[in-house]
């Protein structure tokens, strides 16, 4: 039996939990993994009502089939976790066979000399997923290694709740209850209680962030955003008058990965302002700006090709330029892609996708320097 204070905590937080994932993250920005999290989410939140109501029933069965299944909602994050990354299989199946095995298997056996070891297994099985867990969210690179830090930690934990379940089986072994009533459960449950309530709410805080931060899918209508409608206007009448002295820049930071890893979030903000400073005040006033991300800008820029190249250079030289508020000495340097309309064209499109492979080749080539498109794009 859980203690009736927690049981309220919980239906309380699950409640609340899953009003948050579905309606800040799925429906700010619906995709297939929000839609596994929210439906994780309300699972676990159906589950606490039946775990609360099997305590006032005194209902063995029906509280087992509940801490299965809440067991099983974990799994669900996992899965959640592979289809954001795009990982080939994304296991759905494994979450619902595990999910729907115990609770059939858990409640069946409930008052029976098989359920305590039914139930460590259970939970141990589910601290492997939790394993996997931390997996996905290490593999989602440093970037967001803030967003999911409270996930992982919740995840290590009931890594550590899986390790106390086997050792406590050990001991328990040693000592054998005497009836059903004393199953030899309780710390267990304590635990199973305790777990809910942490990894519901770190969960909730990782999966939203990583939700409202989804990126829309590739078939995904490109978004009519301020600088691509003023460019593309821009493009539209420099072909119509036949002004060939137009290009696209690629501007990213190098190794912006190293520098999250050196650096706190708080001075990589830093670094990056700085960066997106230094762009705009190299570049002249003319030219139109958009900065991307935390580490890269594109710019459509109004100038011949003599023009450009001390532009480039002088810009190169801003952003290396060390800066002596910078805690820890790393230097700092950009790649540069540049796109010409004599080159590549007038579709904004076809500018920006060239600007990109060129940087790209630049950093390629060690980075701190620009690459021009110099064939036709096909």
């Amino acid at each position: 039996m859980i203690n009736s204070s927690i049981g309220v905590v919980m239906v309380a937080l699950s409640t609340v939990n899953t009003a948050v994932i579905i309606g800040l993250g799925f429906f700010h920005r619906p995709s297939r993994a929000s839609a596994i999290w929210a439906f994780a989410f309300t699972l676990a939140m159906i589950t606490s009502y039946g775990w609360v109501a099997a305590d006032a029933r005194g209902s063995a069965a029906l509280r087992a089939a509940c801490a299965a299944v809440m067991l099983g909602c974990t799994v669900f994050i996992w899965v959640g976790l592979r289809v954001r990354r795009g990982a080939p299989r994304s296991y759905t199946w494994v979450a619902a066979v595990f999910t729907i095995v115990c609770g059939v298997a858990l409640p069946a056996t409930a008052g029976t000399a098989a359920f305590p070891l039914l139930f460590r297994i259970a939970f141990v099985v589910t601290g492997v997923f939790a394993a996997l867990t931390i997996t996905e969210l290490v593999r989602l690179g440093p970037r967001w290694r803030h967003e999911t830090l409270p996930l992982a930690v919740a995840s290590a934990g009931f890594i550590v709740f899986s390790v106390i379940a086997i050792v406590d089986g050990i001991l328990q072994g040693f000592r054998p209850y005497a009836d059903d009533a004393a199953d030899g459960l309780g710390l267990m449950r304590d635990l199973n209680s305790m777990a809910s309530i942490v990894y519901s709410a770190a969960a909730l805080i990782t999966l939203l962030l990583l939700a409202r931060a989804d990126t829309p899918t590739s078939g995904a209508t490109i978004a009519q955003t301020p600088f691509r409608a003023v460019a593309e206007d821009r493009l539209r009448r420099a072909q119509a008058a036949g002004d060939r002295w137009w290009c696209v820049l690629d501007i990213r930071l190098d190794d912006p990965v190293d520098l999250r890893e050196a650096f706190s979030a708080t001075e990589f903000a830093r670094i990056s302002d700085r960066f997106a400073r230094d762009v705009s005040a190299v570049l002249p006033p003319d030219a139109d700006l958009e900065r991307q991300g935390d580490d890269a800008v594109v710019v459509l820029l109004p100038r011949p090709e003599g023009a450009v190249r001390p532009l480039l250079s002088r810009l190169l030289d801003q952003v290396a330029t060390p800066d002596p508020t910078q805690p820890i000495a790393v230097r700092v340097s950009a790649s540069i892609g540049w796109a010409s309309v004599d080159t590549v064209g007038y579709d904004l499109d076809e500018l920006l996708d060239a600007a990109r492979g060129a940087g790209v080749q630049a950093h390629r080539s060690g980075g701190d320097r620009w690459e021009r498109v110099m064939t036709p794009v096909s």
